[in-house]
């Protein structure tokens, strides 16, 4: 495994401040933490900024709120944004609903290689348990969600002495909620493609292009656990013209996107 990178810790929201609470509160309780943490927002309203604000305000890392007004589900283009205004050379995505296991970011370090990215898994808190996970400590609440059958995905609750690292070439598992870049590489296939607009397939077609250019995918099982907040599902009414545009990268196999990560980068930077 390669030497541990300085990581910036990309967490991606819209209009869930409680939940990004205790996402937030978890990122505090990390055994390994970040050199710094930005909220992608895709458009929320005050409370969302008065929750990062508050944690912010009582952590010494480097933070920022990177907002966009909201338009519709435009998570590719606000991720963008953020990749462009974080600093450190390897990037963990989490989502806003998602509460990562204490060992979340040291996994993340250790597991993080050249030329490769990196795919965790989620166990999923189901809507019961949903109401008070997060909000105590960490083993007491995976402990009550499982006694009330309240996670699925058990296989991916528990950390396990050893990871098991495989390397992969499909997209089946592919989700932004957990993955490592490094950022050069990010850089090299110009970030998410932002003609990805509505729920669905932006990650995998990620992948693809980072595939194309060469970077091995790494699915990654015991280790760098988080737990996905039952919500309710985000329209879908995007996902057909979004796996036409899935179809369009790996049929041409594509290695960069047009509308991308370019455009928020200064000249010395892309």
């Amino acid at each position: 495994m390669s030497a541990r990178p300085g990581l910036s810790l990309i967490i991606n929201t819209f209009n869930q401040p409680e939940y990004l609470a205790r996402v937030l509160r978890a990122v505090s309780n990390q055994r390994s933490r970040p050199e710094e943490v930005l909220v992608a927002d895709d458009g929320s309203g005050r409370e969302t900024r008065a929750v990062f604000q508050e944690w912010a305000g009582r952590e010494t890392l480097t933070t920022r709120h990177v907002w966009q007004p909201h338009e519709g589900f435009r998570r590719a283009r606000i991720l963008n944004q953020a990749i462009a205004a974080a600093t450190q050379p390897y990037v963990v995505f989490l989502d806003g609903d998602t509460v990562p296991h204490p060992d979340f970011l040291a996994d993340h370090r250790r597991l993080a290689r050249p030329g490769a990215f990196i795919q965790g898994h989620r166990a999923l808190v189901q809507e019961q348990g949903a109401a008070n996970f997060g909000r105590g400590e960490f083993r007491c609440d995976r402990r009550q969600a499982m006694w009330r059958g309240q996670i699925r995905g058990v296989k991916h609750a528990f950390r396990w002495p050893r990871p098991l690292l495989r390397r992969r070439g499909d997209l089946e598992g592919i989700r932004g909620c957990n993955l490592g870049i490094w950022r050069e590489d990010l850089l090299r296939v110009n970030g998410y493609n932002e003609a990805f607009e509505g729920w669905g397939r932006e990650d995998s077609e990620l992948a693809v292009r980072l595939m194309n250019c060469g970077i091995e995918r790494f699915d990654a099982r015991g280790w760098a656990l988080c737990f996905h907040l039952w919500h309710p599902p985000a329209p879908r009414e995007r996902l057909p013209a979004n796996d036409d545009l899935l179809e369009r990268a790996i049929r041409e196999k594509a290695t960069r996107c047009a509308r991308g990560l370019d455009q928020y980068l200064s000249p010395s930077a892309s």
